[in-house]
């Protein structure tokens, strides 16, 4: 599915994943090198904890999507609301994802985690029923297309980052 084939008139909440989603990862093998020994894994959330405001710009740095900047823009014409809701093991960088979403992207998208990428259905079901809405109305934007399946086969609405196309031919 693409972005052109969603109908924006018809979405209340959009939903994106943080990692090589809303920030793409100057390093593609982040994750792996951070796990090589014990000590860069504790360095790791260590300086996400202690440096929050120069994490993603300094020790593991990312660029925001320019492409998913400017949608957001689209979302927020349309009084969208959005989230980002982040996979992660451990929360010690969740407040480093809030300030990179908050810096590069603005302060209205609330950065939710999970504990691994299969509970994104169940907080997506919550975000559902704080926003009083269906499934079939939210749209979640991932890297991962087995996170996107899992949620299309539940009747949520999902997108392979890949796949958001020209957003200026969507929803005019």
């Amino acid at each position: 599915m693409k972005l052109s084939d969603i109908n924006l008139d018809n979405i209340k909440v959009v939903i994106f994943d943080f990692d090589d989603t809303l920030a793409i990862h100057k390093d593609k093998d982040f994750s792996k090198h951070r796990s090589e020994s014990e000590e860069k894994f504790l360095s790791y959330y260590e300086n996400a904890y202690k440096n929050p405001d120069c994490f993603y710009d300094k020790i593991e740095p990312c660029v925001r999507s320019e492409e998913l900047y400017n949608f957001t823009s689209i979302l927020r014409s349309k009084k969208i609301k959005m989230y980002c809701l982040t996979g992660m093991k451990l929360s010690f960088h969740l407040k480093a994802k809030q300030f990179f979403v908050n810096k590069y992207y603005g302060k209205d998208i609330e950065v939710i985690s999970t504990a691994s990428q299969e509970l994104k259905l169940k907080g997506v079901k919550i975000i559902q029923r704080i926003n009083n809405c269906n499934l079939d109305e939210i749209l979640f934007i991932d890297d991962r297309k087995d996170v996107i399946r899992l949620l299309i086969k539940n009747g949520i609405k999902g997108i392979i980052v890949d796949n958001i196309g020209d957003i200026y031919e969507t929803n005019k």
